[in-house]
């Protein structure tokens, strides 16, 4: 057969960078950047082209299976969405829908219908179990949105066209293309704006887009916040935009009430960064004048998480600088709209509502159970089923060991997954989806990440394997034999995947019908003051949310050792897609000495919650009393053997996974 391409984008992460698919009938030959694409310039990264090698995989999954005398045994669809409907009607009606819990993963938030129908699943169950890795990743990011912009979920990123400078916190754009606002061609975008500017890195790790900023501070973990709190009260002092604060901010007082302790030697105690060196960042951003902050999972996955998003947030709007040409904008969506919404503003402490029976502190954010309730909610007989939407729960879920025997006492948990997993081994009922190289598809959950106000329909580029059908088929079908619709009108005997990419843009800025050629259609680059004008209707930005400036005036030193997360090259989150990166224990050669190691050791690391073992590597690009095991391996590298489902933020529920007290040992020492 002749080989064919297709026009499509990726999505691996949220950066949906344009590629071309080479097919030879049901052969992935190959995945290349689109050179065509406006946006990503014929950029791509190791990930995205191992797309063929993914949908070869020799694990993945081809038809349905259910456990049957212990183990899982292929069936077809009938047999497995039956047995499926059957378990959560018995369930629902012996202890109610809030027995069926939902989990919504990566692999769900990348798949448009998919997402779109498994939204709707709890509202039509009646369910509140509902659960994501938001909670696990960036749910600190969400209320803060909230807290001081009525809206949760908002996230900003760099006015790259105006902005003459960006300051990362926590994060590493070289390689993991950002957090939540994403960042395609990032070595390009870094060597643009070093051009035009200054990029400051402020990381206890030397990381790659470190070793290329303007200037790298390298603080000790966790205490970002002394900084961020140094530079607010400076600039309250001179610098700040008092006319704008003056028309669109309300509780400056509250604010410069709560970082007048943080003298520069406050801040150089708490922080280890030299006076000289803070003063040296406040005079880069007078010369700037605004500026954008980008954090990252090395803050989001912290205990100081909420206290460093909220202090970057006061700083770009102390400066004036969020949502106003030359700092950083707010993506509304291309297919949400959010600027043409009428939303009602959040009261200042959020949207929290009741935390679960067994959990009640950890009260909602965004709707969601926190995934540390996850184990006590299953324990105490509350949570009975969990239809699991894409996400490798043993790889992400704290307190591993735990968690993982939770789930095996599940009467039900039934997963939608391509490639098996340790999650899949353990399901009731293993339910295979398309991948996305065997669907059309739009960037609907990820909208708001992207770089510009744009979107980018793919149609399928290769035929599914076996008898994978789309996600939300599944929830349809599952739905139809539960008497329910979740999504109304909708018959899973007769419509495709475009009929459900269809209902979502209806409501965008262009119809279906406008996005088929595959084509990147672009509303605006970028998109600036409508965040402004929702905020204002408020009484302008709340400066000061009162849990917040409790948390900072709470926070504690970091102890001597402490874990950190951090980006590989080859492998998102749990998902591998091509050799190259390797699981270990890396270190300073200062802290492997004290432990009494050398490289290449077998060394065990302890926490408070459990244990790992591995090979310990000599990192140079570590400081002193940092260390870091890369998130998502499985087996005994499992990061999440040392976290805990009780050491938790109280206000979001988000575990402790980065500046984790941790103590190193050799083998022979550490059992």
């Amino acid at each position: 057969m002749a080989i064919t391409e297709t026009r499509s984008f990726c999505r691996v992460c949220t950066s949906a960078c344009g590629i071309i698919v080479e097919v030879d009938g049901d052969q992935v030959l190959r995945v290349r950047g689109d050179t065509d694409n406006p946006l990503t310039l014929g950029y791509s990264c190791s990930k995205g082209r191992a797309l063929p090698q993914a949908h070869h995989h020799p694990d993945r999954i081809e038809a349905p299976e259910i456990r049957l005398n212990g183990n899982l045994k292929p069936v077809d669809w009938d047999r497995a969405l039956d047995d499926l409907a059957d378990k959560l009607r018995t369930i629902i009606n012996e202890s109610g829908p809030r027995a069926v819990g939902v989990f919504l993963g990566g692999g769900g938030y990348m798949d448009a219908g998919g997402y779109l129908m498994a939204r709707s699943v709890p509202g039509v169950l009646g369910t509140p179990s509902i659960y994501s890795d938001m909670t696990i990743d960036v749910i600190s990011k969400m209320l803060v949105s909230e807290m001081m912009a009525g809206i949760p979920g908002q996230m900003s990123r760099p006015d790259f066209d105006h902005c003459r400078l960006v300051v990362y916190i926590g994060t590493n754009p070289l390689v993991s293309h950002g957090h939540t606002s994403m960042l395609n061609s990032p070595a390009v975008r870094l060597r643009e704006m070093l051009k035009q500017g200054e990029v400051w890195v402020i990381d206890p790790r030397r990381s790659e887009t470190a070793q290329r900023a303007t200037r790298h501070l390298t603080p000790r973990h966790g205490s970002d916040y002394a900084i961020l709190a140094f530079l607010i009260r400076e600039l309250l002092r001179d610098g700040a935009d008092r006319d704008y604060l003056a028309n669109h901010a309300q509780h400056v007082g509250s604010l410069t009430q709560a970082v007048e302790p943080f003298t520069a030697d406050r801040a150089t105690a708490i922080s280890g960064i030299a006076a000289e060196e803070l003063y040296d960042l406040l005079a880069a951003i007078r010369r700037a004048g605004r500026l954008a902050v980008e954090t990252g999972t090395g803050i989001s996955m912290s205990s100081a998480a909420n206290v460093t998003q909220w202090l970057s947030w006061a700083l770009m709007i102390v400066t004036g600088s969020l949502d106003r040409e030359g700092g950083a904008w707010v993506n509304p969506g291309f297919l949400t709209q959010i600027d043409r919404l009428e939303i009602p503003a959040a009261p200042p402490e959020g949207w929290r509502g009741e935390g679960p029976a067994s959990r009640p502190e950890l009260r909602t954010v965004m709707g969601e159970y926190p995934c540390a309730a996850m184990a006590d909610e299953i324990e105490a007989g509350n949570l009975r089923a969990v239809l699991n939407f894409g996400g490798n729960l043993v790889a992400c879920m704290p307190e591993t060991e735990r968690t993982v025997a939770a789930l095996k006492t599940l009467d039900v948990l039934a997963t939608i997954d391509i490639i098996a997993n340790e999650t899949t081994a353990i399901s009731t009922h293993l339910l295979p989806s398309k991948d996305q190289l065997e669907r059309a598809d739009l960037p609907y959950a990820t909208d708001i990440s992207y770089p510009w106000v744009a979107t980018q329909y793919t149609p399928a580029a290769v035929t599914p394997v076996g008898q994978r059908r789309s996600f939300w088929w599944i929830l349809a079908q599952l739905g139809k034999r539960l008497g329910v619709e979740f999504l109304p009108g909708l018959d899973p005997d007769t419509a495709t995947d475009d009929d459900l990419l269809a209902r979502i843009a209806s409501q965008a800025r262009r119809g279906l019908d406008a996005l088929r050629d595959g084509e990147l259609v672009i509303s605006e680059p970028v998109a600036i003051g409508w965040l402004q004008r929702h905020v204002d209707k408020m009484g302008g930005w709340r400066l000061a949310p009162r849990e917040l400036v409790d948390q900072l005036q709470a926070m504690a030193a970091p102890a001597a050792l402490v874990l950190i997360p951090r980006r590989q090259r080859h492998h998102i989150n749990s998902r591998f897609l091509e050799d190259g990166d390797s699981p270990g224990i890396m270190v300073s050669a200062k802290d492997a000495g004290d432990a009494g190691l050398r490289d290449g050791d077998t060394a065990i690391v302890r926490s408070s919650s459990g244990s790992l073992r591995g090979i310990l590597h000599i990192d140079p690009t570590l400081q002193p009393g940092v260390m870091s095991v890369p998130h998502g391996w499985s087996g005994s590298y499992n990061v999440n053997q040392l976290t805990s489902t009780t050491d938790v933020d109280i206000l979001t529920g988000m575990p402790r996974f980065s500046g984790l007290p941790v103590t190193l040992h050799p083998v022979e020492q550490g059992g």
